[in-house]
């Protein structure tokens, strides 16, 4: 009988032991015993949110307005990025306005006149984009929009069609493109993302390149006025019929990478 007598005081220690171990959290959380009456540190769970990183002034659950200073508490504001796309938004179309029969014929250079081209109203008078204005702006517009959130760099490259073009006319070739114009970037070095190249033809120029950590944001370039895109013409041994209006794509490609 004693023997089984103190089986069970055994058993009923450890219960006791095995319950304060459960409720000693939930007794310290619900109050702070380090100072309450000189304002102690919130003990705070989820629960009712009052952190470690806030004051109260009694052993309760509670913020008391107890001084002039009222009651401060602190809660918490978040949110968490949504990563988005490299974006080409948008590409410029150029007007290299009338040129003379003699720089085309004997060779020369035409700077850029405005960004309005002839439109399919007539597609007898024109040949680029499969006689659709699409894409194209009128307002000389290149942008870039980098939304992804890495940082990663891109490249922006260029290319002429595989000719000049004009309805009844020999097509004219050996034509390339120059483009030179600021970037203005939305929190880089815009020096670094700068427009400038020359003799762009048919196969593809790298014009911009973005270093992993640039082009972050919208960056653009405004591709007006005289200096920020030029024609060189090599000579030419065809007829070029006047009034005639010669057309080819220009095809623009953002791609990821540096």
């Amino acid at each position: 009988m004693m023997i089984h007598h103190a089986k069970q005081l055994t058993a009923t220690v450890l219960s006791s032991a095995a319950l304060l171990l459960i409720l000693s959290p939930v007794t310290v959380g619900a109050a702070d015993t380090t100072g309450a009456a000189a304002g102690g540190v919130g003990p705070g769970n989820s629960g009712y949110n009052l952190s470690a990183d806030t004051t109260v002034t009694a052993t309760a659950n509670y913020f008391a307005a107890t001084t002039t200073a009222g009651a401060v508490a602190k809660s918490t504001a978040e949110f968490s990025v949504l990563g988005g796309a490299l974006e080409l938004t948008a590409v410029p179309d150029l007007n290299f306005g009338q040129v003379n029969a003699g720089t085309i014929l004997n060779g020369g250079d035409q700077k850029l006149t405005n960004n309005t081209v002839t439109t399919p109203s007539d597609t007898a008078k024109v040949t680029s984009k499969n006689f659709s204005a699409n894409d194209g702006n009128s307002g000389g517009a290149l942008v870039v929009d980098d939304l992804r959130g890495t940082g990663a760099g891109w490249n922006l490259t260029t290319q002429l069609g595989a000719s000049f073009t004009a309805p009844d006319a020999a097509p004219l070739t050996g034509i390339t493109l120059s483009l030179n114009a600021p970037a203005t970037a939305q929190i880089d070095n815009a020096d670094t993302l700068k427009l400038a190249a020359t003799g762009i033809g048919t196969e593809a120029a790298k014009v911009v390149t973005a270093p992993s950590g640039f082009g972050i944001g919208r960056t653009s370039w405004s591709l007006t006025g005289p200096d920020a895109a030029g024609l060189h013409f090599a000579p030419q041994s065809v007829n070029v019929p006047a009034n005639a209006i010669y057309q080819t794509d220009i095809t623009w490609t953002l791609s990821t990478g540096a």
